[in-house]
């Protein structure tokens, strides 16, 4: 009989430490009160196609962030969705056929952002700032864009964008 408790504890105790181990993709912002990990979904991860710099409408650069591109309609229908976080020296850059009034909404994208419309020279021409997660709202522009640009909420009121600014980006990833 001891030796059955015995057996039970120990797998009792292998089981618990398995829950407990550190997988690699937990962070100690990711730790509860009692020390185990709190594992977070992900959602997709960043894939980095090109840079894009933001500057200002007299010609001083803003800031140089990252870009990931969606310039066929499957990306674009799907874009920051299910994701949870992104650094704000990250974007997504949507590149559309033709300029025209455009629409975005929140609906499936887990956190706030800031949407920048922006016409066929790389002008600014409207922005949406703190744009609600999951919200499906519509979100339009308030002229013609060729470009959208999704960055985490707030980049445009810490980094100082305003619309009349500029975007300039170009392609890392070949194509």
């Amino acid at each position: 009989m001891n030796r059955v408790k015995y057996l039970i504890a120990a797998l009792i105790a292998v089981g618990l430490t398995a829950c407990e181990g550190d997988s690699g993709s937990s962070t100690g912002s990711d730790r509860k009160e009692s020390g185990r990990s709190e594992v977070r979904p992900t959602g997709p991860q960043f894939k980095k196609e090109g840079e894009l710099y933001l500057v200002k409408a007299a010609g001083d650069t803003i800031r140089k962030i990252d870009i990931e591109i969606a310039d066929i309609e499957s990306e674009r229908t799907i874009g920051l969705m299910h994701r949870w976080s992104m650094p704000d020296t990250q974007g997504m850059l949507f590149i559309f056929e033709g300029e025209e009034p455009r629409s975005f909404w929140m609906h499936n994208t887990l956190m706030g952002l800031d949407i920048l419309y922006i016409k066929q020279d790389g002008t600014i021409e409207s922005i949406a700032k703190y744009c609600v997660p999951k919200s499906d709202k519509s979100i339009p522009s308030k002229g013609p864009a060729l470009y959208v640009l999704e960055l985490i909420e707030g980049f445009c009121d810490i980094h100082g964008v305003e619309v009349g600014d500029r975007i300039d980006f170009k392609r890392t990833d070949g194509k």
